[in-house]
């Protein structure tokens, strides 16, 4: 948040909000030609909704803003200076130094995949849950390692019915990494697979072990697990027949279409691949 500094807010907004995340104080002049267009530049790089760094403006026409820049030693304006935990810890004074703001404020910043993931959050929580998975596999393509950005993801995913994807992201989850929230989004994605093996696919299933050449068998078990979020299995099931007879069929028209809801899914990539050797 961006905040005008007082003296009533000096000790909640500066001295205590400083014990929970680093706050930033601007200490400027509007007449000095020095500060002119840099309070806006400090402003566009912190920004209004940072999750990790607060910025406080003070005014030095403010006379106790004045006693404040005294204390804390400011030879030159603008100022700006870094307190954690209630004390200074970094600061930069004139101009020369603004030359390296951004520089200076990089290791303060958030990341930009921690700002998609907070943002997902967001979205989640609003029942957005489009808008979630199109921030994670921007979050996921900066940072694939990333355990938070893959729970959540899986989570969507598992809510999205999207169980092959949730499958593979929670499978690539580090033992150490294996939490709470881990072992809950595993039971929700048994239970959901579970709830997705209703009695029509479990009796193709067992047709199909007696008929595993039957191409129309693959094809209706494969619309079934599509539509029950095993999209990976539909694929792998469809690959075969198409490998055959690439004609045969609905089975590329099906192919294509479970292929056409996987946006984002690297296993969808490499399925393309396999039709397009296949028809070039």
């Amino acid at each position: 948040m961006i905040i005008k500094l007082t003296p009533e807010n000096l000790r909640s907004e500066l001295l205590e909000a400083s014990q929970l995340r680093t706050v930033a104080v601007y200490f400027y002049a509007d007449a000095l030609p020095e500060c002119q267009g840099v309070g806006s530049q400090v402003e566009s790089l912190i920004g209004a909704d940072n999750p990790q760094l607060n910025l406080l403006l003070a005014d030095m026409a403010d006379p106790q803003m004045q006693g404040l820049a005294m204390q804390l030693g400011l030879q030159a304006l603008p100022a700006l200076v870094l307190f954690q935990q209630g004390r200074p810890v970094d600061a930069l004074m004139g101009p020369e130094q603004f030359a390296t703001l951004s520089t200076w404020l990089a290791p303060y910043l958030p990341k930009e995949e921690e700002l998609l993931f907070n943002q997902a959050q967001q979205a989640l929580a609003a029942q957005d849950l489009d808008s979630a998975l199109a921030l994670l596999q921007k979050a996921r393509a900066l940072q694939p390692q990333h355990a938070g950005i893959n729970k959540l993801y899986a989570d969507v995913c598992i809510q999205l019915n999207r169980l092959s994807e949730a499958k593979q992201i929670l499978d690539g989850i580090l033992m150490v990494d294996q939490d709470g929230d881990y072992q809950r989004l595993l039971a929700s994605l048994q239970l959901a697979e579970q709830a997705a093996q209703s009695p029509e696919v479990v009796a193709l299933e067992q047709q199909l072990q007696q008929q595993p050449d039957n191409g129309l068998l693959r094809q209706e078990l494969a619309i079934q697990y599509s539509q029950a979020g095993k999209k990976q299995a539909a694929l792998e099931l469809l690959l075969p027949v198409l490998k055959q007879d690439l004609n045969f069929g609905d089975a590329k028209k099906i192919y294509l279409d479970i292929l056409a809801t996987m946006a984002g899914d690297p296993v969808a990539s490499r399925f393309r691949r396999e039709l397009y050797t296949l028809m070039y």
